[in-house]
């Protein structure tokens, strides 16, 4: 909005240095501005080719991503061996009472205490 341009044709090395431009506001009751630039001439501008970095940004892109999906995927199948593992510890521990004597394991239904009289 507030960016002016000027452009300069058939310019020569002969014409690089520096330069005011002075100007006037009207709108700001004529209050003067100026500034000064530097003018570089050169033989013919230079274009960057710009596709090998974008093929590496794109690469390096790439493995980033691909090892946060290979640690989200790692920390999933942990998540879900632990949770596999707590539910056989969960079958262990609970107990049906029966009495595992006469199979020839160890291990008996603890003895029932008789009633306490009133």
């Amino acid at each position: 909005m507030n960016n002016i341009s000027i452009l300069l044709r058939n310019v020569d090395f002969s014409d690089m240095g520096k330069y005011t431009c002075h100007v006037k506001n009207p709108k700001e009751n004529n209050l003067q501005h100026q500034a000064t630039i530097l003018l570089r001439v050169v033989d013919k501008l230079e274009e960057v080719d710009n596709t090998l970095t974008l093929i590496i940004l794109a690469v390096v892109g790439g493995i980033i991503g691909l090892l946060i999906v290979i640690l989200l995927v790692k920390k999933f199948i942990a998540f879900t061996i632990k949770k596999t593992q707590e539910k056989k510890k969960e079958c262990l521990v609970s107990s049906s009472g029966n009495d595992n004597t006469e199979n020839g394991l160890p291990g008996s239904r603890a003895e029932e205490k008789p009633p306490t009289k009133v």
